[in-house]
């Protein structure tokens, strides 16, 4: 938290009283919104896009997310390894992304009606099943 303010990693044993002010509004802040998503984390679920059709599209909402990680794609690194278990939890959002170039950022999908099915009509529903966040406050020992 204190890189991210600009402040001293030691600023609660050797800051001011200024440095001490600003950590404890922003540990507020972290604590209100933190609160907010552990309470009421349904309000904060993907909400996509719906289709002419009335079905729903993921696509807008999946593009957008891959477009995020691809801004800091280093510190995604560890999730996009193939031997990392927990690379499946992003399935789901990146079988509908497409790259700079326009192919599918997974590859090619196996072709057949079972995967045109699976991803139009049920791969976007892995991504609204997760788990409560835990709650994280931060203290602020002033």
């Amino acid at each position: 938290m204190c890189a991210v303010m600009g402040l001293p990693r030691d600023v609660l044993a050797k800051g001011s009283a200024t440095d001490h002010a600003a950590f404890a509004s922003v540990a507020k802040i972290h604590n209100r919104i933190n609160e907010t998503l552990f309470d009421m984390p349904q309000d904060y679920a993907p909400r996509f896009a719906t289709k002419p059709s009335g079905g729903i599209d993921p696509r807008p909402w999946c593009q957008g997310f891959y477009a995020a990680m691809n801004l800091k794609i280093k510190s995604w690194k560890r999730l996009l390894d193939l031997d990392n278990p927990n690379h499946g939890l992003l399935l789901p959002i990146l079988i509908y992304c497409v790259d700079k170039k326009g192919m599918p950022v997974l590859g090619k999908p196996r072709p057949g009606p079972e995967t045109a099915h699976f991803i139009e009509h049920e791969a976007y529903k892995d991504m609204a099943s997760s788990p409560r966040p835990p709650r994280t406050p931060l203290r602020h020992p002033l």
